[in-house]
């Protein structure tokens, strides 16, 4: 019996752990629009945010995703890139499982000229007009983009599984109280 206890209250510590407000795990969506919003370039597709590269091929670009940035890569295979001043040229994010609550453009991007960024719920706009890539042949350059998030007002797993853990020890000592004055 000592032993199902111990195990049991070790389970429940392992399951109190809180819950991550980072952009791992979550999911997202990334679609390029060119020449402006109303029209769709390329339709990334949905995937969920891990430490591996999430797009390796995006209208040349690839897209990674860590827990707190969006990197767009540009090989510089061909030197550089530029975006031509379109009304939007660049990059929709729609993530799901986190809410996001800002992002700004990180001091060590590399590209000539930064992206304007904008922010609806959960998408988040990053308008590549007029910027250049910049480098030279065989020179990759990326455009780093810090994404603050918070948690939700939802509750933490961890605060269930202990609300729940506290009935259930309440519940196990009025049975073995009500059981025991019985006899």
């Amino acid at each position: 019996m000592k032993i199902a206890s111990l195990a049991m209250a070790l389970g429940f510590i392992g399951l109190c752990l809180p819950a991550q407000a980072g952009l791992i795990g979550s999911t997202v969506d990334v679609r390029n629009y060119y020449p402006d919003l109303s029209t769709l370039s390329i339709e990334g597709g949905s995937t969920t945010v891990s430490a591996a590269l999430e797009y390796s091929n995006i209208n040349s670009f690839a897209i990674d995703i860590t827990d707190t940035q969006i990197l767009i890569e540009w090989s510089g295979a061909t030197g550089n890139r530029n975006f031509t001043g379109a009304a939007f040229n660049g990059f929709e994010f729609l993530f799901s499982g986190v809410n996001i609550t800002g992002a700004t453009v990180n001091g060590n991007s590399t590209f000539l000229g930064s992206p304007a960024i904008s922010i609806v719920g959960n998408n988040v706009f990053l308008n590549f007009s007029g910027v250049n890539t910049g480098g030279s042949p065989g020179s990759p350059t990326a455009s780093i983009i810090d994404i603050t998030t918070s948690t939700s007002g939802v509750p933490e797993p961890g605060t269930l599984t202990l609300l729940s853990a506290g009935l259930f020890g309440l519940g196990f000592r009025y049975k073995r109280r009500s059981g025991t004055s019985r006899r």
